[in-house]
């Protein structure tokens, strides 16, 4: 008897077990089955789609991955434990600074390293397997050109999910349906591909679904987008968003300042040209809280749970160049920062509900003057020790719509439209393309006056100004603009020079426009599951005096065993043991 396993039946040895562990198309068959039989089913294969766009938004964008490093990159904060934002995103508990990434495979903290690395990889499992039915096995889903919308649709998957590992891990797997996965065999012989080559892929990946999309004349599925009130795209938009994802992986690979300068940020600016801004309208989903859900904007948008860290809350008060002067960074413990004065638009001055403390935090009652994406709360509710960071004056209200409900204003019943490539990012790119790579300054100033001038209502610039102040502009919008938008903020910072805590002082890292908290991880180790099943040793990255690789740790500082130590362990063991035989 043969049985013929599909592409998920081995994919646990490469980073798709605990996902898709049950999810088995095997088929035993005495006269010799094969594949083509197993995807005869159309409606089953264009099902495959739908899972697959689902589990990459969702893995994307929800509370363990988006939520916490927009956290880590002190964009949003909390110093709850909620998804361990406690424990990787604040300092004075588990450890003195920030925590490396905890990849033990035993330990509570090992989810969020692997919550976009099995999540992926389960989308990835689902599109290989829809391109093996259309492209090996010939199978037609419902015509042949919507089998051609979802073959575009497959290939772009690849690529999304090609970019999300580039972007937060060391390395991982490049593997397509054209890889052959027939024997155990087969898959372990597989290697590690570096970020670098991750990153050339998903680059590779989207250009070729761009190509197929141009030849998609069917409509699209509104399922991929949401369960309920999706929105409804073109393919012409799929191309601008594959576009803005190519920028993106470009520009957001750095993990420092000197990878960022390598970038060609030429390229950057070309395809930023032809994404998203080129026409169409944001890319997202319809959050239902239930099937479809974005940590960012849900948490983020409660400021009763979650605030803006201190850092952005300065900046959004101030100014790109500190000139309101009326917030200190770090918070000054215990008065806070004062209410706001309408510097910017989208803080106005910070008046929020229909009541005086209408949430319980210290709002202050709407005046007219009101933000479009911050609010004010005298009350600072989490504890100094973790960080004065999170010690914040202002919430996020920009998405208050998928706020948690019960607060009484109209709209906010906790679902809605949860944008996730958008105009904004995509022109943000653009200017900084253009800006490093010696464009037109003009043209900078026209891109980055679109939300500091129309959504801020601060001063345009004209492009004469210095790659200085201009820079300091675009980093402006970026960590006011991006707040929601998955995990910009994070991919931002790491890329920005050295954090340092000194007196504060407009244009330095001081001013909180630096990098990453010391101790914070650039990216994530390959979760310790995989490295157990491929028999690799355990490793991970962060925490105090670990920035790099360094030998995994449990969740209590102690060092997990590797082959090294254990073989140094039976050296010693042997060593001592002869020296007593030698006294006898």
């Amino acid at each position: 008897m043969r049985t013929f396993t599909n592409f998920a039946r081995w994919a646990g040895m490469i980073g798709l077990a605990a996902s898709l562990g049950c999810k088995s198309l095997d088929v035993e068959n005495p006269n010799a089955p094969d594949a083509k039989r197993a995807f005869a089913d159309p409606g089953a294969v264009a099902g495959l789609v739908t899972g697959a766009f689902k589990g990459w938004w969702n893995s994307h964008s929800e509370y363990n991955s988006a939520l916490l490093l927009n956290t880590m990159g002190d964009g949003l904060t909390a110093s709850w434990n909620n998804f361990n934002i406690r424990y990787y995103a604040s300092e004075g508990n588990e450890c003195a600074q920030r925590c490396g990434w905890n990849n033990n495979p035993s330990s509570a903290f090992r989810f969020q390293v692997e919550t976009y690395w099995y999540g992926n990889y389960a989308a990835l499992s689902n599109a290989n397997d829809v391109l093996t039915a259309i492209r090996k096995n010939n199978v037609v889903i419902t015509s042949p050109a919507f089998t051609k919308a979802l073959e575009a649709a497959a290939v772009t998957i690849q690529g999304l999910v090609f970019h999300e590992i580039a972007m937060n891990y060391d390395q991982g797997f490049i593997v397509t349906e054209a890889t052959d996965l027939s024997t155990p065999d087969k898959v372990q012989a597989l290697n590690f591909s570096p970020r670098a080559a991750m990153r050339d892929a998903a680059i590779a990946k989207l250009g070729e679904a761009i190509t197929l999309w141009g030849s998609v004349t069917s409509a699209l599925p509104k399922e991929w987008f949401g369960s309920v009130n999706q929105p409804t795209y073109t393919t012409a938009d799929m191309i601008r968003m594959a576009k803005t994802a190519q920028a993106m992986t470009l520009a957001f690979y750095p993990r420092t300042l000197a990878e960022n300068g390598a970038v060609n940020w030429g390229q950057v600016a070309t395809y930023a040209s032809a994404g998203i801004s080129a026409g169409g309208t944001d890319v997202g989903y319809y959050d239902d809280r239930t099937n479809f859900y974005d940590g960012n904007k849900e948490w983020g948008a409660d400021p009763t749970t979650v605030r803006v860290d201190n850092r952005v809350a300065r900046l959004i008060t101030d100014g790109p160049q500190g000139e309101a002067k009326r917030a200190k960074f770090p918070w000054p413990d215990p008065a806070g920062n004062p209410q706001p004065n309408a510097f910017d638009k989208r803080v106005g001055d910070g008046s929020y509900g229909s009541d005086a403390d209408f949430l319980g935090v210290g709002t202050v009652v709407f005046t007219g003057n009101e933000g479009t994406d911050f609010l004010y709360a005298s009350k600072a509710q989490f504890r100094p020790a973790r960080g004065q960071y999170h010690q914040s004056n202002l919430g996020y209200r920009r998405y208050s719509y998928l706020a948690y409900p019960g607060y009484g204003l109209p709209g906010e019943d906790g679902k809605g439209f949860a944008p996730q490539f958008t105009k904004t990012l995509n022109d943000l790119l653009w200017a900084e393309g253009l800006l490093r790579s010696g464009g037109s300054k003009t043209q900078v100033a026209t891109l980055i006056n679109k939300t500091r001038v129309t959504r801020g209502g601060l001063s345009a610039l004209t492009g004469g100004e210095s790659d200085a102040v201009l820079e300091a502009a675009l980093q402006y919008e970026q960590d006011t603009e991006l707040l929601g938008t998955s995990s910009s903020i994070f991919y931002n910072r790491r890329r920005r020079a050295p954090f340092v805590w000194t007196a504060p002082g407009a244009g330095t890292p001081a001013d909180g426009s630096g990098g990453l908290i010391p101790g914070t991880p650039r990216h994530m180790p390959v979760p310790a599951k995989e490295l157990q099943v491929l028999q690799k040793e355990l490793y991970t990255f962060g925490g105090p005096g670990q920035p790099d690789a360094a030998p995994g740790v449990d969740s209590d500082g102690r060092q997990i065993r590797n082959v090294r130590a254990i073989w140094e362990e039976i050296s010693t063991a042997s060593r001592m043991e002869a020296r007593r035989r030698s006294r006898h």
